[in-house]
């Protein structure tokens, strides 16, 4: 299982590393949407800096991405974040946001210390 999940104050931090295919991210998405934690969510962190190969396609990509209607439904108060510095998962996330499955705000950052400080501000 190449990611760990935390649960934080108001959030929650999921940390992809090694080798990430669309099944374990998949995965990450039902333990963490499943959650009885989730719907009190205010941000979901997403760190991939670690991560040495990331399995993509545009259908998995707006399979992913149709997989956030329902939770984003029941949590409308989410914000996602990700860090990220790949181009790969970088595009990734471009054509997850050009789909338009969700209104959400989804920030990406290419370091944690400035996607705390958005997040904190955010909360704040």
């Amino acid at each position: 299982m190449p990611y760990k999940i935390d649960w934080e104050r108001a959030g929650v931090y999921r940390h992809y590393y090694g080798d990430v295919s669309v099944a374990e991210r998949r995965a990450s998405l039902v333990a963490i949407s499943a959650d009885h934690r989730f719907d009190d969510l205010r941000y979901a962190l997403t760190n991939y800096l670690d991560v040495q190969a990331y399995e993509t396609t545009p259908a998995t990509t707006a399979e992913i991405a149709a997989l956030h209607i329902g939770p984003m439904f029941t949590n409308p108060q989410l914000m996602i974040v990700a860090v990220a510095q790949r181009p790969d998962i970088l595009a990734a996330i471009a054509d997850f946001q050009r789909l338009g499955f969700i209104k959400a705000p989804y920030r990406v950052f290419p370091t944690m210390p400035e996607a705390r400080s958005w997040i904190d501000g955010q909360l704040a």
